[in-house]
């Protein structure tokens, strides 16, 4: 009995799923990257914003972000920062959509 055949049969059988899990992978890790990476920038926005550094200047400085600067309970200051994510993995762009968003959000004192 030829068994070669039988194996071949199953490891084209699981390789796709393999493949699959590869990319979500990938594709996760490419999200926790920028994530991490957002709040790196985070912290540089802040201090540009405490040293007294005008909006547009800053969304100027960083424009390949979505910023957002609003006021916040009175003395707080509010700063969302977001980035579109591409997701390469076929068939969980329709779950999660073809571009995930990556958010991080600081409060800041006024005071």
């Amino acid at each position: 009995m030829n068994r070669k055949g039988q194996a071949l049969v199953e490891f084209v059988l699981i390789l796709p799923v393999f493949i699959f899990i590869l990319f979500v992978i990938v594709d996760f890790g490419n999200i926790l990257s920028n994530k991490n990476k957002l709040e790196y920038v985070s912290a540089d926005i802040v201090d540009m914003y405490k040293n007294g550094d005008n909006v547009s200047t800053i969304k100027d400085s960083f424009s390949d972000i979505n910023i957002d600067i609003s006021n916040y309970r009175d003395k707080y200051t509010k700063i969302v920062i977001k980035k579109n994510v591409n997701i390469i993995t076929p068939g969980l762009n329709r779950i999660i959509g073809n571009k995930y968003m990556v958010e991080v959000e600081r409060i800041v004192n006024n005071a």
